[in-house]
Formats: structure tokens, sequence, C-alpha cells
């Protein structure tokens, strides 16, 4: 329940109340509200600000602390570097920097690991990949005639994975690219990233370019069609449900707006692609229907699938089962 205070909101125990004062002004709303921001972004629901009357939705809240840090992190780097040495580089601290200087908190510690990775990197990659290389050689078991015949060809791996690691992965958004249409595009070039892995590996793999599909690509295998799912992902868990419809005028409820369960009815392979690094879980679905139940199937931890990480015979195991 909502009670509205002369220009705050005061909600139950979830949320914190706002300050409306300057509700038809976002950049003076945000600097207002801040704190609570960097804090409880769910006291910024969107059917809050819409009963309150502010013409803003949370998204644009979003966009607008991003991009500001966006147009003012290189002028204000200086300063911004100098007040994390005085915290003592202590993370938790970050977010009061980030209230200081209005910026959402997520942002700013994304952009001070992107200025120490760039830091880390002038120390030459190909310095770092040595160490690297000779630590995993010395930790190994492998006998040495073993080890003479792979050393070249590791080195040069871990020197491109080392270098790939120093840019902190793929670059992204670069051109500040609004939010929602960058979500769109980050889900495009995971699927197209998938699929040049998977030509890459010697399958005959094309995009699906219906947005009504209920997979993105498929794969002809040696006469066999199988339907692929593909999914970007940035962290820890996977999700085999499709995204709810939401926003200002949207009823979360209605049954048509609530994503559903993916099944092996609607894809053969559900594929999460890392969108830092490009790697690839090639998951069968008919596993997954086996061994999760619909409600389990909502949030499922990676290390649960590390056998399909990077597992490309998943797909001659499927070939195999479809023949039984």
């Amino acid at each position: 329940m909502h009670i509205l205070r002369g220009d705050i909101t005061m909600t139950n125990k979830e949320t914190t109340p706002l300050n409306y004062i300057h509700k038809d002004d976002i950049e003076l709303f945000i600097r207002d509200n801040i704190e609570i921001f960097n804090k409880q972004q769910k006291s910024f629901d969107n059917k809050i600000l819409e009963k309150a009357g502010c013409n803003f939705k949370k998204s644009e809240i979003r966009e607008y602390l991003k991009t500001k840090l966006f147009n003012e992190c290189e002028e204000n780097k200086a300063k911004l570097l100098k007040r994390l040495e005085e915290y003592e580089y202590k993370i938790k601290n970050i977010e009061l920097i980030a209230n200081e200087f209005i910026y959402c908190q997520n942002d700013l510690r994304k952009t001070y690991e992107n200025w120490f990775m760039e830091d880390l990197e002038k120390e030459g990659y190909k310095e770092i990949a040595k160490i690297v290389y000779k630590s995993i050689l010395y930790s190994s078991n492998l006998d040495k005639g073993k080890i003479k015949i792979i050393s070249n060809n590791l080195l040069k791996t871990t020197e491109k994975s080392v270098f790939l690691l120093l840019k902190n992965g793929f670059s992204t958004n670069r051109t500040n690219i609004n939010s929602g249409i960058m979500t769109a595009n980050a889900g495009d070039s995971a699927q197209f990233l998938f699929i040049s892995r998977a030509i890459l590996a010697g399958y005959n793999c094309s995009n699906v370019d219906v947005r009504s599909s209920r997979y993105d690509a498929v794969i002809d295998y040696e006469g066999d069609i199988f339907k692929v799912q593909v999914t970007g992902i940035s962290g820890e868990k996977i999700s085999f449900k499709d995204r709810d419809r939401g926003g200002i005028g949207i009823d979360s409820t209605n049954e048509h707006n609530i994503g559903k369960i993916i099944t092996k009815d609607d894809c053969d392979i559900y594929v999460a692609v890392d969108k830092q690094v490009g790697i690839c879980y090639i998951i069968p679905m008919i596993e997954i229907d086996k061994n999760y139940s619909d409600e389990q199937k909502k949030s499922v931890k990676l290390r649960e699938l590390e056998k399909y990480k990077e597992n490309w015979t998943v797909i001659d195991n499927l070939k195999s089962i479809l023949k039984h």
C-alpha cells in the first residue's frame, strides 16, 4: 500500500520513502533521491513513480545516470580516483562516491574496473602471459615429452587469452547506445556469436529471422534439424524462462504478459553465451526437462551446468538419442 504525504510517498516496509518535490524534473529528482537509488532501487518501481505523478520511468532514471557518467567520467577521472584512494579502495565506499557525484554505483564500479584493467594491460600482456604459461606447466602432471609437444601452442593460446582477459573481455557499448536498444542488440550479438562459433566448429548453422519463433537458430547436422534457442548471460545463473512483459500500463499479472517456461517442445538445444568472453553452454533441453521442475528452471546455477560448457559433443549425442 502507498500513502501519499505531501511531497513524499510512504510505502510499506519493503521500500524507502522518496522525495517528490521535483517530480517534474528528472535531473533534480535524481539529485534528491540518489542515495536511495543506490541503496534500494525497488523504491523506484514504475507503479510507485506513476502513482506519485512522475512523467518518467525507472529505466529513464537509469539511462540518465549512465549517460551522465559516460559524459563526465574522463573530466572527473582524477577526482574519482583520488576519492577512491582516500577511501582506501574499499568496494563498499564506491556507493558513497557515487552519491557524491550523482552516479549509479554499479556503473561507477564498472568504470573503476575498466580503468584498473587498463592499468594492468600497460604492464604488457605478453609478459603476464609468460607467467601464466609457466604456472600452468609447473602445476601440470604431464610428463616432459607431452609438455614439449604442446608448449608452443599453449604459449600462443595463453597470450591470446591473457590479451582478452586484460581487455576485460569483449568491448561493450562504447558509443553509449540507449540501454533498451543495447539490451536487444546484446541479445542479437549472443545469437550471432553462437552461430559463428557453431559454423567454426563444423556445423551447418543458420539464423532464424522470425521474432515470433520459439527458437533463434537451426543446426542441420547430417540430415537432422535441431532447433536452438540462444541467450546471452553475464551472471552466475541461467533462466529457462522467457522474460515477463512489464512497464507502465502493462498488467504484469496477466498470463499473456508472463514469460513462458522453455521446454524441449520449444527447442532441442538451449545455448547460453557468456557475453564477456563468448563461452557457450550447449545444453540439451531433454536433460533440463528431465532434471528440473518448471519452478527450478526459472533460476539454475551455472555450476550445475558445468558439463555443458563448450561441450559441442552435445550435438552429436543428441543425434544419437533421436535415432533411438
